[in-house]
Order: structure tokens, then C-alpha cells, then sequence
């Protein structure tokens, strides 16, 4: 099996020196999901741990199911603007992506449990409740796009630089017959001698990378809770997850031919363009557990706990590249492009996400209420694993390099006016990576209306994120040949504002 060592964005966040590999960067893509949550949730910060009463608690607590003495069914769905700037060698491009879609679903039906005649209501086991949802726990529709002028070196580096491996006494014969190497070298983007492969672009090269993300993660919950005495509350849940992600990118360049001994004469002041087209396609399912509980020491006050298991999922990857390469002579004349079918790379593997613990804390008074939450994640124990001993050990060992432990906090506020409700929330989603600064923080506010059995729910929430991107990256050992840079770096902010409209009703 070929890793994807060259495809996508090889990201890598701010101080971060290294390039992770590929399977290393979706399993932390696969495990960096968010709790579905109602309207009401999401302007709260998502923090719900110790709140329950909510229909959210489905996909959260599942304790907090013990806190409804009716059934209760919602629908809540939003609208993403994902706005995308990307800064490379000096130049900046702008993207934009909208989405609407359906974020959750849910159900829940209440039984009480019938006391005999003269035995004490507010005793024992007083009710239980079922339900079921649906809710999206990742939304993948992105576009990144950045490009400029590169007066360092040139994709064709890149491609040498990969190249040089298979070459043998001088012998260009061992690139796999098929491969990026091989279509580089047909192509002509590429010669060797016997010191190794070289180029044969020039500097100054204008280059562009757009990669268009596309699909979900998504979780159908089935769970239940119940309420001791109202003052215990627990429950537990099945989660059934789901991945769907695609990722297309295009990667052109184009720029002069570089003079060298004993190449064609028709290369000579000439000009070339290539494009290096690459599409995923990941397809997966998997299931986990919940359980926790929430407990009132006083009536006011709410302490919660929620256990969440790793996901284990079985995933099928298709990764597919091709390049295609264009040259004009010095007299202006075209040649017949040269293309190839492309090279495609099957691999299925099981991937454990980390087990999530959380704890909150909810203070509720007639006005409103203050809810806070804390969870931690440790995503150096994500675990990777296929047929492929060799891919096992070096995947893992990718993940236990660059990967850590992680605090995430969620704070929120709702004000009761009389029937309607203001709500604000924060919500920190914290660093991921062992020796790189990586953050997220999440603003939202909204606000809420009930009139008898019926409820409405709106909120905004706004996350701003930075990173760095790299179109290719080139070894340390790679020859110089008069280029220098080991591949230019993007720097990529993306504002994301999202609208969420929830309702529902009780019965």
C-alpha cells in the first residue's frame, strides 16, 4: 500500500516543523467530532454535561434524559458560510462556501412509573425515558484556494525529490510503471543522470492549489435515562457513526523550461503547464457508548458526568492521482499534451477514536441559568490499525509523535423574560497537538421562545481558526540544484458563521 504522503493539504499547524502522514491527519479529522445539539444548545456553548432536560441530552448526557416528564420531539437544522483566506508568497485569495442541511433530529417518550396507592411520589424510581436521534457530528464542506509567484523551486522539485529513491546505478527503468514518478518522468517534468532526478522547470514558477472538502460525520443515538428520587439521574446510549468525506484538488503551475545539456531542442525558451489532480474518497461506520449521570445535592444546583467510549470504526479509503502536463515551444506552437490514467490506491483499515470524559456544573434559578462543562480528550491514543503490520507501526508511531491530550470549555447563560429567552455561550476546543498551538474558539448567542406545548429556538455561532498548508513539501537531503526551499508554506484563516433554527414540541 502507498501512504498518501503527497496528497492534500500536508498540514502541519503554526510551530509545528514536521509533515504528518495522511492517515495520522484523518484519523484526528475523524476524531475531532462536536456534540449535536439543539438551537438552545449551541447558543448555550454547547455545555450540557450537567443541564439534561434538553433533547440534545440524546447525543450528549444521556442522564439528562431523566430530567422530561412528557415526550418531546424537535427538528433543528443550519446554515453554514464558510469564508476561506489564504496568504501565499506574498499574494491572498479569497473562497467562500454555503451550506444548508439537516443538523438533528430527535424523539423522546416519557413513561412514569406507577406508585402504589399511599407510597411516597418523590421516592424511588419516578420515571424513564427513551429516545432516539439523529445529528451530524462534523461538517467537512470547505474550499481552500490560495497561489502566487515562487521564485524558490517548483512542483517538479517535489517530484524529483520523490523520485530519487527508486533510481538505481542511473537506471530510471525502477519508478513504478503507473506512478506520480512515472507520469512525471514520461512527461518530461522530470530527467535524471547519475547523480539523481532534476527538473526541468524554472524558477519563478506561478503556482495555485484549490482542494474542495465535501461530506459529513454523522451519529444516530439510541438511549434512555432515568430519574432516582429527583435528586439522581442516569442513562446510557448506543451511538451507530457514520463518515462520508471527499476531498478533490487541483494543483497548477506553470512557468519557462530550464535549459540543461542534451535536452530536446524543442524544450529551448519554451514554456510548460502542469496540472496534478488528486480525489478521496472515504466511506466508513462505526459505533460507541455513553454513560452518565447527573445528581442535585440542593434543587438549584446540578453536578454531571458523562463517559463517552472510543469509536470504532471500519473505514474504506480511494485515493486517485494524475497529473497532466502541457508545453508551448519558443515559437508559439503547441505540442499534444501528455496524460495519464490515473494511479489509484484501495486500502481499508479500523481506526479507535479516543474516549472523551466530561464533567459540569449547571446553577438554575427562576431568571435563567449558568451552565459550564470541561472535557478531555486524549488523542495520542487513537489507534490505527489494517493488514499491513509495517503501515500499523508507522501510523501509530505518527500519532504518538504529534499528538496530545486536550482540555475543551464550554460556558453558557440563558435569561427568562417571561416567554421568551436570551442565551449567550463560549465554547474552547482545545489544542490537539503535542508540539504545535492550535485552538478554536466558538461565540454564539440566540434567542428562544415557548407558548404552551411549542417551542422555537434561533442562534448564531461564529469560529475563526488559523493554520498552515503546504502544496508539497521537499526532504531536507534533497540536491540543491540551484533552487532552494524545502516548499513554500500557506497560511490559511477560515471564518466560519453558522445559523441554527430548532422546533419542537412536547406532548
Amino acid at each position: 500500500m502507498k501512504l498518501k504522503y503527497n496528497f492534500l493539504l500536508l498540514v502541519f499547524f503554526l510551530s509545528a516543523n514536521s509533515v504528518f502522514a495522511q492517515y495520522a491527519e484523518d484519523a484526528l479529522r475523524f476524531s475531532e467530532t462536536e456534540q449535536g445539539a439543539t438551537a438552545r444548545l449551541r447558543a448555550l456553548g454547547s455545555a450540557q454535561n450537567a443541564l439534561g432536560g434538553d433533547i440534545s441530552s440524546l447525543s450528549g448526557n444521556p442522564a439528562g434524559l431523566g430530567f422530561f416528564t412528557r415526550s418531546d420531539i424537535s427538528l433543528t437544522t443550519d446554515f453554514t458560510n464558510s469564508k476561506v483566506r489564504g496568504l501565499y508568497l506574498g499574494a491572498s485569495t479569497d473562497t467562500q462556501k454555503d451550506k444548508l442541511g439537516l443538523t438533528y433530529l430527535g424523539a423522546v417518550w416519557h413513561r412514569t412509573v406507577r406508585k402504589p396507592k399511599g407510597a411516597d411520589l418523590n421516592s424511588g424510581w419516578l420515571g424513564f425515558n427513551f429516545g432516539l436521534s439523529y445529528n451530524k457530528t462534523n461538517n467537512f464542506n470547505s474550499t481552500v484556494e490560495y497561489g502566487g509567484n515562487n521564485p524558490t523551486n517548483s512542483y517538479a522539485d517535489y517530484l524529483a525529490d520523490i523520485s530519487d529513491p527508486y533510481l538505481k546505478n542511473g537506471d530510471q527503468k525502477a519508478l513504478p510503471a503507473g506512478s506520480l514518478q512515472d507520469m512525471a518522468y514520461q512527461s518530461f517534468l522530470i530527467e535524471y543522470d547519475p547523480a539523481g532526478y532534476f527538473p526541468t522547470t524554472e524558477l519563478n514558477s506561478s503556482q495555485r492549489n484549490s482542494t474542495f472538502h465535501s461530506g459529513s460525520q454523522s451519529e444516530v443515538n439510541l438511549a434512555f435515562g432515568g430519574n432516582y428520587s429527583n435528586k439522581l439521574y442516569v442513562g446510557a446510549s448506543l451511538g451507530l457513526s457514520s463518515i462520508n468525506y471527499n476531498a478533490d484538488r487541483e494543483f497548477n503551475e506553470g512557468g519557462n523550461n530550464r535549459t540543461f545539456t542534451g535536452q530536446d531542442p524543442w524544450f529551448i525558451n519554451g514554456k510548460y503547464s502542469l496540472s496534478y489532480l488528486s480525489s478521496q474518497v472515504t466511506e466508513g461506520a462505526g459505533l460507541n457508548l455513553k454513560a452518565g449521570l447527573i445528581y442535585r445535592p440542593v434543587s438549584n444546583v446540578r453536578l454531571g458526568f458523562n463517559f463517552l467510549s472510543p469509536t470504532w470504526y471500519s473505514i474504506d479509503d480511494s485515493f486517485a492521482e494524475t497529473i497532466e502536463t502541457r508545453y508551448r515551444k519558443a515559437d508559439g506552437t503547441t505540442i499534444e499534451p501528455y496524460t495519464f490514467d490515473d494511479d489509484v490506491f484501495n486500502y481499508s483499515y479500523r481506526l479507535r477514536t479516543p474516549y472523551k470524559l466530561n464533567g459540569g456544573l449547571a446553577i438554575i434559578s427562576g431568571a435563567g441559568l449558568i451552565t459550564g462543562d470541561v472535557e478531555y480528550v486524549d488523542y495520542s491514543t487513537m489507534h490505527f490499525s489494517s493488514d499491513n503490520s509495517e503501515d500499523n507501526r508507522n501510523i501509530n508511531q505518527d500519532i504518538r509523535n504529534n499528538y496530545d491530550d486536550a482540555l475543551n470549555f464550554r460556558v453558557g447563560g440563558e435569561l427568562k423574560l417571561s416567554s421568551v429567552y436570551l442565551r449567550a455561550g463560549f465554547n474552547s476546543v482545545g489544542n490537539p497537538y503535542l508540539n504545535a498551538k492550535a485552538t478554536r474558539n466558538i461565540y454564539s448567542a440566540g434567542l428562544g421562545y415557548r407558548i404552551n406545548n411549542f417551542y422555537i429556538d434561533g442562534t448564531y455561532s461564529n469560529t475563526t481558526f488559523k493554520y498552515s498548508a503546504s502544496p508539497y513539501k521537499i526532504s531536507s537531503d534533497y540536491p540543491d540544484y540551484s533552487k532552494t526551499g524545502a516548499g513554500e508554506t500557506a497560511t490559511i484563516k477560515n471564518q466560519m458563521g453558522r445559523v441554527f433554527l430548532t422546533v419542537g414540541t412536547r406532548f
